[in-house]
């Protein structure tokens, strides 16, 4: 029997999470027939996994390798290596660090250039970066995937500039619903996770799994 997953999202305020992860979840576990859980970073308290031995498989559904990757991640897997029940935690890598995701993020990039019929390469929305990693792993994606990296803070105000200063078509490096897809919606498109080639990316690799 293939190991229980938990699948670590960001979340929204007050631990909500988007439907989009929540289907995921739900289809991932019938295909796998294990359990797939969610917890998500915002949340006050981590999920209640029922009192059975059981090994976990954690994967964090981060796309950047920021402080939650960094620190809250090894956090988590501790909490979970010393509760009752859980008799090994394993840890795969950040959704981001994955050769097939950034593959897809290189397709869709090409899909859109063609759209546009332009030289002027599309942009890769992504959330501010900080520490000695994120301008190796930003120069890696921007060659892998044929963009141009542009960090966007979430503020209202940036946000609405940014709107305003798009001359280029744009894919947002969010996963889920978030502030940059609900306000930017018109000029960004709807978060990966509800666009077929990362959603069936994201199953394949998650499916397979041990």
């Amino acid at each position: 029997m293939a190991t229980s997953l938990l699948l670590v999202v960001h979340g929204r305020t007050a631990g909500v999470i988007p439907p989009e992860l929540q289907s995921l979840a739900v289809e991932l576990a019938q295909r796998r027939g294990a359990p797939v859980w969610l917890q998500a970073l915002t949340a006050e308290h981590p999920p209640t996994l029922p009192a059975e031995e059981r090994p976990l498989t954690l994967v964090p559904l981060m796309l950047l390798p920021g402080a939650h990757v960094r620190e809250d991640i090894p956090a988590i897997a501790r909490h979970w290596s010393a509760m009752a029940g859980v008799d090994r935690v394993r840890r795969v890598p950040f959704v981001g660090a994955w050769p097939a995701w950034q593959q897809a993020l290189a397709a869709e990039v090409r899909r859109l250039q063609s759209i546009v019929a332009t030289d002027t390469s599309p942009w890769l929305l992504h959330h501010p970066l900080e520490g000695p990693l994120a301008p190796r792993y930003l120069d890696h994606l921007a060659r892998v995937s044929g963009a141009r990296l542009q960090a966007t803070p979430y503020s209202a105000e940036q946000l609405a500039e940014l709107q305003l200063s798009l001359t280029a078509p744009a894919v947002p490096l969010a996963l889920a619903a978030n502030r940059l897809t609900d306000q930017l919606a018109d000029r960004v498109g709807p978060p990966l996770l509800e666009r077929p080639r990362f959603r069936q990316v994201l199953l394949e690799q998650l499916v397979g799994l041990p």
